[in-house]
């Protein structure tokens, strides 16, 4: 029997796929036209400080250490404890190369990977999607869609590391 300890509750994972025609960043920085798959993942919870675990805290502490734009405008000031994680990824197949690019919304703010200091954040959000994947109560649908969620925050993460 598995026992997963976590202060995630109200957990709530949804997904839209679609086709799109339209302009793509290669690899080396070129602009494209072409057809794009589109998948958003949605994954909205409460954390909290309980003896299930310190997921509120721990979320706290990655903004801090993001600095204060972060803590500032990825907090949901009606529900402070509610995270809302919103990935927009971009599958292209080009001719010599497949082509992925994922945005990310926390609490509908948009978050960009353009400095050192941003990484904790994205380190949270792999955190959360691999506790997420891992709990035990959760569908094979919902553990697909948070690993995605996680792949796309670490090929995102790569991506910055590989050019800093």
């Amino acid at each position: 029997m598995k026992i997963a300890f976590t202060g995630i509750k109200n957990l709530h994972i949804a997904k839209k796929e679609y086709s799109k025609y339209g302009a793509y960043v290669t690899p080396e920085s070129n602009v494209k036209n072409g057809n794009k798959q589109i998948t958003e993942v949605k994954i909205t919870c409460n954390l909290t400080d309980d003896e299930d675990g310190k997921d509120l805290s721990k979320f706290n502490n990655a903004l801090k250490r993001s600095g204060v734009w972060y803590q500032t405008n990825c907090i949901n000031m009606n529900e402070p404890d509610k995270i809302t994680l919103h990935m927009i990824r971009q599958d292209v197949d080009d001719i010599n190369i497949r082509v992925v690019n994922s945005d990310f919304k926390l609490n509908n703010f948009d978050l960009f990977l353009s400095r050192k200091d941003q990484l904790p954040i994205y380190s949270y959000m792999a955190y959360l999607t691999r506790t997420i994947s891992n709990l035990p109560d959760v569908s094979n649908a919902q553990k697909h869609y948070a690993e995605l969620v996680n792949q796309s925050v670490a090929d995102e993460a790569v991506k910055f590391i590989e050019t800093y």
